[in-house]
């Protein structure tokens, strides 16, 4: 069983903070990986267009400088008794 190549740039925000995230249960059959900068994930068996950044759709790119000064998602309130 070898290794699995780790992608060397994110297809949503080009940056070069790709990790291995998880595997599949069973051995060679995908790999899962996270951008450490904007936390897209995806898996080996994607089609192209999720996980090749020349053909990610420009129109879901991220822009690292933005990250920052993006609205922060409120959490979800407490349930009513």
């Amino acid at each position: 069983m070898s290794t699995p190549t780790i992608p060397d740039t994110c297809p949503r925000c080009d940056t070069h903070e790709v990790s291995l995230l998880t595997e599949s249960p069973v051995p060679g059959r995908w790999s899962m990986y996270l951008c450490g900068v904007c936390f897209y994930s995806w898996r080996s068996t994607e089609p192209g267009y999720a996980t090749d950044p020349a053909t990610y759709p420009a129109a879901f790119k991220i822009d690292p400088v933005d990250i920052p000064k993006m609205p922060v998602v409120p959490s979800i309130p407490a349930r009513r008794a």
